[in-house]
């Protein structure tokens, strides 16, 4: 089986076409070929598949062979891949995903495609549609009990759930037992992403991220889109800044106009070979 390993961020994915894994269990490769030890490496799997509606379609799946809705640096990764292998000759491309379609504009360093703006579309804070188990209406900047400590949350999705926690420092964060907690919380059924911002200034976050299905990833674009909004939202932050996190800065933009998001990041290549390890 051929594939690309590529990152954007350092969020990195294993991209295949679609062509080459037919007849395969999506969820079990993701599982096998994302393994640090045994496989490749990678915080998911992404399939680049035929669409009817858009220019190409986009199937992700994280670490853990759950199916992603959406992903703001899986998507960037999509489109570098798509142009540079011809699937798309389309510098302004349409990418369909389980979120809906997604507009995408590619930047370009010579021949190659270097940076990747992507209209995320909108954000969604009704409870019901995250989803969140509540009869409120919207969670915004609530207060919340997880694993006994409290917290102050702000519920997004775009296109997949992110429950939003502004600190004072992110560093101080114990990530991988916070994470998880909140990520299998009853209150989300769907579970969640859990994203702890930390405003710097009006146009600048540190964002730290516990992916769900994934753990502790290195960036998280839709988490980027999320935290911004967030803190948008609840008079933290302005409309527009540059989201910093382990692996490297997104740039994200709320349209008050439109009522959209824009992502703008890097893609990179990193290797490319054949998977020997599954039969089908």
């Amino acid at each position: 089986m051929q594939f690309t390993k590529m990152h954007g961020c350092g969020n990195d994915y294993i991209l295949v076409n679609e062509e080459d894994v037919r007849g395969y269990d999506y969820e079990k490769i993701s599982r096998m070929m994302s393994d640090r030890k045994n496989g490749i490496g990678a915080d998911g799997l992404i399939i680049a598949g035929h669409s009817d509606c858009a220019d190409i379609r986009m199937y992700m799946f994280n670490s853990d062979g759950s199916r992603g809705r959406m992903c703001g640096n899986g998507i960037r990764l999509l489109a570098k891949y798509a142009f540079e292998r011809k699937l798309s000759i389309k510098k302004v491309m349409n990418i369909e995903t389980d979120s809906g379609i997604k507009r995408i504009r590619l930047y370009f360093k010579g021949t190659k495609v270097s940076n990747v703006q992507v209209n995320m579309g909108r954000p969604e804070t009704d409870a019901y549609k995250i989803p969140v188990r509540t009869d409120m209406k919207q969670i915004i900047d609530r207060e919340a009990l997880f694993g006994g400590r409290r917290y102050r949350i702000t519920c997004v999705s775009m296109g997949n759930p992110h429950t939003v926690i502004f600190t004072e420092d992110v560093d101080k964060i114990s990530l991988d037992e916070e994470g998880k907690i909140i990520e299998n919380d009853s209150l989300f059924p769907d579970r969640t992403n859990v994203i702890f911002a930390q405003v710097i200034d009006a146009g600048k976050l540190r964002m730290r991220v516990w992916e769900r299905g994934s753990g502790i990833t290195l960036a998280c674009g839709t988490g980027a889109c999320a935290a911004l909004y967030a803190g948008y939202i609840t008079g933290r932050c302005g409309n527009e800044g540059d989201v910093v996190m382990p692996g490297g800065t997104l740039r994200v933009r709320f349209d008050e106009d439109l009522g959209v998001i824009y992502l703008y990041g890097d893609a990179h290549e990193v290797f490319t070979g054949e998977y020997t390890g599954m039969e089908v």
